[in-house]
């Protein structure tokens, strides 16, 4: 069972290098079996999940509201009630679609999902109903 010249001590130290070239020089291999390993490997799907997604409050349209609208401005703040002091719960980008509704209270059009964005920064897309 192995070279019965190595102790165990030698096997432990051996066992964390993969190659050995003829001069002695040893090359480290990656050990799959340490929690190092498994949080590096979660942090990289996890930035790679965010990029494939696109961003964390980024509004998909589907057009299930039948009201789509288009954003006018560079950045639009989407907030959690109809009004200027209203909380910040996202911001979406330039020339995005959102599911809108047909409410307007006070300036503040009601998306989908129920938060609110300005309706001047806003255009419906040709042949939807947004009246």
């Amino acid at each position: 069972m192995g070279d019965p010249t190595l102790y165990r001590g030698d096997m432990a130290k051996r066992r964390y290098f993969l190659l050995t070239t003829e001069d002695g020089k040893k090359f480290p291999r990656v050990d799959t079996r340490s929690w190092a390993f498994v949080i590096v490997l979660g942090a990289l799907l996890t930035v790679l999940a965010l990029l494939d997604r696109g961003s964390l409050d980024e509004a998909r349209a589907d057009g299930s509201t039948g009201c789509q609208l288009e954003v006018t401005t560079d950045q639009l703040n989407v907030r959690a009630g109809p009004a200027a002091v209203a909380e910040q719960v996202g911001t979406v980008q330039r020339g995005q679609l959102l599911d809108g509704t047909t409410t307007v209270v006070d300036g503040f059009r009601e998306l989908e999902d129920g938060r609110y964005v300005a309706d001047e920064f806003l255009t419906p897309v040709p042949g939807t109903d947004c009246r």
